[in-house]
């Protein structure tokens, strides 16, 4: 259920980041692509959401619209970001790729991808379409009986419904023949976010290496390179753990679905199972957090010339993020620990979960180091002098009329208008509090 939950959870912040960088320069052409680019990416972190609501043949009413997160939006939202994923060196400057980086690419290849992309779907139907459904059903002692939703049931089906065996108790589970194409296209975004990767790591060295080194373009290109680092490492963390770890667990082989479900209802103890499960866990995990974190750094990278402050702002974001998620973590284990030894858990993920609140202070001093590496600020030479100035003046917590007229002239000579110092004060202000 926490992957369930966190598939909803990170969809809505990346949608609401793809409406943050459209709302903060609408006419922009690379805003349209990167806004569409991450709603892309916020179904594609989608797939477990429809898990939220009850499961069960009874429940298909609603279960049936659900479904459209894991075939029709999820395998379209993987289709149109791969090309999106090559359309990089049109809207941010490789050298090599140079002919691509033209005002008329730019301007119509963000509404032209989703818009072939959807002429693919139409036409490739049976490629991505799921045929086969149905649902398990269990009543403890007998055998399993097949509810069909739609379709037949398959052979590689019906071995999976044998290796059950005898229910060991009762319950509903869905069970589905996936499409070929749709495992296809999930392996293809991976390869293509790691030539995206070289791409963006490409155009970082050019505009640092360059003459007249443009500070905006080379962080630009180094929020995207860290963006597409983090998703390429999920998705590594990913596909080892689903074809290395887990069949490595079980003697080379992947359990089967039978062997999952009599191991998770019979309760098994056994660190093999325990191992296997945790595993299952974490690439429930890498289906959303790599997007969550190549959302926020897209975001930067889109925002950070448009929207003051948005530096601060996501920095913050990540940092309290980490911090949550490594209490949540030390939670679990000390349960899991103390119910290995006491048979109930609760007191040591108490204890360990509260114990990170006795070192926060050094904690949050080190997510802030790094997230500030990550997510560097984005304000201009004369920008930093003047909040420079600014904060020499307010040290002693009073800002003077006469030190109010020096800043004034300060901004004049730093051709700062006197509404965006004011902005910049307000900014400053709330990054120090």
């Amino acid at each position: 259920m926490v992957s369930n939950w966190l598939s909803l959870i990170v969809f809505l912040w990346l949608v609401s980041l793809a409406i943050l960088i459209i709302r903060a320069n609408p006419k922009a052409n690379e805003n349209r692509f990167m806004a569409l680019l991450i709603t892309c990416e916020g179904f594609k972190s989608a797939f477990h959401m429809k898990n939220i609501t009850p499961g069960g043949h009874e429940w298909w009413f609603i279960d049936q619209y659900l479904w459209n997160f894991n075939t029709t939006f999820f395998i379209s939202a993987h289709v149109c970001s791969v090309v999106m994923y090559l359309c990089f060196p049109i809207y941010y400057r490789v050298n090599q790729l140079s002919f691509l980086y033209k005002p008329f690419f730019q301007r119509h290849a963000w509404y032209a991808i989703p818009l072939l992309t959807l002429i693919f779907m139409i036409i490739a139907t049976d490629l991505w379409v799921y045929e086969n459904y149905a649902w398990i059903i269990c009543d403890k002692g007998s055998l399993p009986i097949v509810h069909k939703q739609w379709g037949t049931v398959s052979p590689s089906m019906q071995e999976t419904i044998d290796s059950i065996g005898t229910c060991p108790t009762t319950g509903e589970w869905s069970i589905e023949d996936t499409p070929v194409f749709g495992y296809f296209i999930v392996g293809l975004s991976a390869l293509v976010s790691i030539a995206a990767l070289v791409i963006m790591r490409t155009s970082m060295k050019q505009y640092k290496n360059e003459e007249n080194h443009d500070s905006s373009n080379s962080l630009t290109s180094r929020s995207l390179y860290i963006g597409f680092l983090g998703k390429v490492i999920g998705s590594m963390i990913f596909f080892t753990t689903l074809f290395v770890i887990i069949p490595v667990l079980n003697g080379g082989n992947p359990p089967s679905f039978g062997d999952i479900l009599v191991n998770d209802l019979e309760n098994s103890k056994t660190l093999v199972v325990i191992l296997t499960e945790y595993a299952w866990i974490l690439t429930g995990l890498m289906m959303s957090l790599p997007f969550a974190f190549e959302g926020m750094m897209f975001a930067h990278a889109s925002m950070k010339d448009t929207v003051l402050g948005i530096d601060s702002k996501l920095r913050r974001t990540f940092r309290n993020s980490i911090f949550t998620g490594l209490g949540a973590i030390l939670f679990l284990t000390g349960s899991e620990v103390m119910e290995s030894f006491l048979g109930y858990g609760i007191f040591g993920g108490v204890f360990l979960g509260a114990s990170i609140l006795i070192i926060r202070k050094p904690v949050i001093s080190t997510l802030d180091r790094l997230s500030n590496k990550m997510l560097p600020s984005a304000y201009t030479e004369a920008e930093s002098a003047y909040l420079q100035a600014y904060s020499a003046a307010g040290a002693d917590g009073i800002i003077t009329e006469a030190e109010r007229r020096i800043l004034t002239a300060t901004a004049g000579a730093l051709n700062i208008a006197t509404e965006k110092a004011s902005e910049l004060e307000r900014v400053f202000d709330s990054e120090e509090e």
